[in-house]
C-alpha cells in the first residue's frame, strides 16, 4: 500500500513537472523572440516550475470542488457561478493593479495573468468530471448482471442465455453449466461467476452448486439441518446448513 502510494506521488509529480518544463520552454522561446532583455533558460524556468508544481497542490482542491459543486445539467446555473468565482476573482487582481499573489513572476500581461489560470482550472474541472463519468459508467457495466454467457463445445463459440441455465455446478477451474438436458463447461471459477449472475435469480445452495431460483420445485428436509433442492426436471442438489437461508432468504425447517 505504501508502495502504491509512492509511486501515486511520484507520477503525480512528473506530471507536473513536465507541464512546468514545457510551458517554461515556451515563455523562454517567447522571451528570446520579443524580449528586449530575454532572461536565461534557468530564469525562465524557475520562473514557471513553481507555478506548476503550486497548481498540482491546488489541482487537488480544484479537483474536491469540481466533485462538490458539480457541473452537470441538474446544477448548473448555480454551480457554475460557484467555479465562475475563481476567475473573478484574478480579473480582480488585475483590474485592482495588484500581483497575483501565486504568480507574481510569471506573468505581468493581463491576458497569461487572466485567462490562462482561467484556463487550468477549468481544464482540471473538466477532467474531473470526465473521470467521474467515465468510473460511473464502467461501474453500472460491471454491476449489471450477464444475460448470456460465451461458452466453447466442440471447437464452437457460442452464447448460452443465464436464463435458460438450470443449474451451474464447480469443476476445479471451470464450471458446467446445466441447461436443459445439456451440459456446457466454462473456463471460470464458481465464485467468480456467481458475482457476474443476477443475485436475484441465482443463488448458492453449496459449495459446488449454485442453482436458478425460477428451477427449484421442491424442498426436502435432511439432516442436521441441510436439505435437497429439487429442480423442475428432476436433479436433486444437496443444500448445505451453511446456504439454506441464502436459497429463499428463510431458513428450512
Amino acid at each position: 500500500m505504501a508502495d502504491s502510494h509512492a509511486t501515486r506521488a511520484l507520477k503525480w509529480f512528473g506530471f507536473w513537472t513536465l507541464l512546468g518544463l514545457l510551458a517554461s520552454a515556451q515563455l523562454h522561446v517567447a522571451n528570446q523572440r520579443f524580449a528586449a532583455h530575454p532572461p536565461s533558460w534557468w530564469q525562465a524556468l524557475a520562473t514557471g516550475l513553481p507555478d506548476w508544481y503550486l497548481w498540482g497542490l491546488l489541482a487537488l482542491v480544484v479537483a474536491w470542488l469540481g466533485r462538490r459543486f458539480q457541473v452537470d445539467r441538474a446544477n448548473f446555473g448555480r454551480h457554475f457561478f460557484i467555479h465562475l468565482g475563481v476567475g473573478i476573482q484574478d480579473l480582480l487582481h488585475a483590474a485592482a493593479g495588484r500581483p497575483y499573489p501565486f504568480a507574481q513572476k510569471l506573468v505581468d500581461d493581463f491576458t497569461l495573468f487572466f485567462h490562462w489560470n482561467v484556463l487550468i482550472y477549468w481544464a482540471i474541472v473538466a477532467v474531473v468530471h470526465a473521470y467521474d463519468y467515465h468510473h460511473a459508467l464502467e461501474q453500472r457495466r460491471v454491476a449489471r448482471p450477464a444475460d448470456r454467457l460465451l461458452v466453447e463445445d466442440d471447437g464452437r463459440s457460442f452464447f448460452v442465455r443465464t436464463a435458460d441455465v438450470d443449474w451451474i455446478e464447480a469443476a476445479k477451474n471451470y464450471v458446467r453449466l446445466h441447461v436443459g438436458d445439456r451440459t456446457h463447461l466454462l473456463r471460470s471459477t464458481l465464485t467468480a461467476l456467481e458475482q457476474r449472475l443476477d443475485p436475484e435469480r441465482f443463488r448458492r445452495v453449496n459449495r459446488s452448486a449454485v442453482v436458478n431460483l425460477d428451477r427449484v420445485r421442491e424442498l426436502q428436509p435432511w439432516f442436521h439441518g441441510d436439505a435437497i433442492v429439487i429442480l423442475d426436471r428432476g436433479a436433486r442438489l444437496g443444500l448445505s446448513r451453511r446456504y439454506r437461508a441464502n436459497l429463499l432468504g428463510t431458513p428450512v425447517s
